[in-house]
């Protein structure tokens, strides 16, 4: 089918033309052999993306440059989402997923995000859960992704595995917050994630890279 191979019900990763077939034995796929170097790049992010789709129950996306961009960054009221977000969000509950956002706001330590209701923002988006870091870098708390308190948060509010949870955000450190504790996680090349690709890949060859966020209801 060109360009596409389809997975499972309306499932789909994009594939080169001309890469060789996955093999279906003993119900697992297997890689042919003879592969080129390019091509077990290739598979290696292929059988991984199957494997997260096969376990995700949650997905919790970071807020900003992941779900819109800050005309201002120092002030959260400058918000602009990059599409409906509760359309996404409600597409996503309705295939049996939870979905909710992980967010450093150090807007709220420093002052200028002090009053803003991120609730009724995250409530208007249709999440069932969202957890916020209020604090700055100097603070060295326990929440502020790269660290993963929030998202050990999040997990223990929901009573889910860490193992069944996607963080889709742009930064290293919202990767770093998942894979610290064994979560998947996915870089959008929104925000900062086009210049954080390279050092994600490097650190973590087998996270799965998407143009925006709501490319997730592609492959989930």
């Amino acid at each position: 089918m060109d360009s596409k191979s389809i997975v499972g019900d309306n499932v789909w990763v994009q594939v080169p033309p001309s890469a060789p077939k996955l093999v279906f034995v003993n119900n697992a796929w297997e890689l042919p052999l003879g592969l080129t170097c390019e091509d077990e790049f290739f598979y290696s992010i292929f059988l991984s993306l199957l494997l997260t789709m096969n376990t995700i129950r949650c997905i919790f996306f970071d807020r900003d440059g992941t779900l819109g961009e800050l005309t201002d960054k120092r002030y959260p009221q400058t918000f602009s989402p990059f599409c409906d977000i509760r359309a996404v969000f409600t597409q996503l509950k309705n295939r049996g997923f939870i979905v909710g956002i992980l967010t450093n706001q150090s807007s709220i330590a420093r002052g200028t995000g002090a009053g803003y209701d991120f609730d009724a923002e995250f409530a208007a988006y249709n999440a069932d859960n969202w957890e916020i870091c209020p604090h700055d870098t100097p603070d060295d708390c326990d929440c502020r992704k790269p660290k993963s308190g929030l998202l050990l948060r999040a997990a223990q509010k929901l009573n889910v595995p860490l193992n069944s949870c996607l963080i889709v955000g742009d930064r290293l450190s919202d990767i770093q917050c998942a894979k610290n504790v064994g979560a998947h996680a996915a870089l959008v090349l929104t925000g900062y994630g086009e210049n954080e690709k390279k050092r994600v890949k490097e650190r973590y060859p087998d996270v799965v890279i998407l143009s925006r966020f709501d490319e997730v209801l592609n492959i989930l």
